[in-house]
C-alpha cells in the first residue's frame, strides 16, 4: 500500500497556521498560544496534575510548570490541593477567558474549514478520530 500523501496539509503546517491566526487575538486576552491550549486541557480535565498534563499535552514537566506558574499568576487557574501536589482548575476569569479562548479558535478552524461540505468535514473528523486511537494505542 503506498502511503505518499504528496499534495497533503501536515499537522506543522496546520499548528503554524493556527498559532499565526488565533496568536493576536490571544495576545488581547493576555495569553499565549500555550497558555491558551493549558487553559484548554484544563478545563476539559479539571483536578489534573503537573503530570497529567504533561502527558495530554505531550510537553516536558518544566514547561508545563513555567506554564501552569505563569496562569496563576495571571488568576486564570487555581491549585485546589495542597503541598506540592497540584490539582488544577479554572477559576471564573479562567473560565470567562477559556470561553473566549474556544471561541477564537472554532473561528479559526471555521475559516479553515469553510469550503468543505458537512460530508467531507464528518469524513476529515472520522479520520482523525481513527489516527487518534491509533496514536492512543501506541502509547499504552
Amino acid at each position: 500500500m503506498e502511503t505518499t500523501v504528496g499534495h497533503s496539509c501536515g499537522p506543522r503546517m496546520l499548528k503554524t497556521y493556527l498559532d499565526r491566526v488565533t496568536a493576536g487575538r490571544f495576545q488581547e486576552l493576555g495569553v499565549t498560544v500555550a497558555e491558551a491550549q493549558f487553559l484548554g486541557a484544563i478545563h476539559h480535565h479539571e483536578g489534573a496534575s503537573l503530570k497529567e498534563l504533561s502527558e495530554l499535552l505531550s510537553v516536558d514537566k518544566s514547561h508545563v510548570t513555567r506554564t501552569v506558574t505563569d496562569l496563576i499568576e495571571k488568576g486564570l487557574v487555581e491549585n485546589t490541593a495542597s503541598g506540592h501536589a497540584y490539582s488544577l482548575r479554572l477559576t471564573e476569569e479562567g473560565e470567562r477567558t477559556g470561553a473566549q479562548v474556544k471561541a477564537i479558535v472554532d473561528d479559526a478552524w471555521e475559516h479553515l474549514l469553510e469550503d468543505l461540505t458537512s460530508e467531507e468535514r464528518d469524513t476529515m473528523d472520522s479520520i482523525i478520530w481513527k489516527i487518534t486511537q491509533k496514536i492512543k494505542e501506541a502509547q499504552v
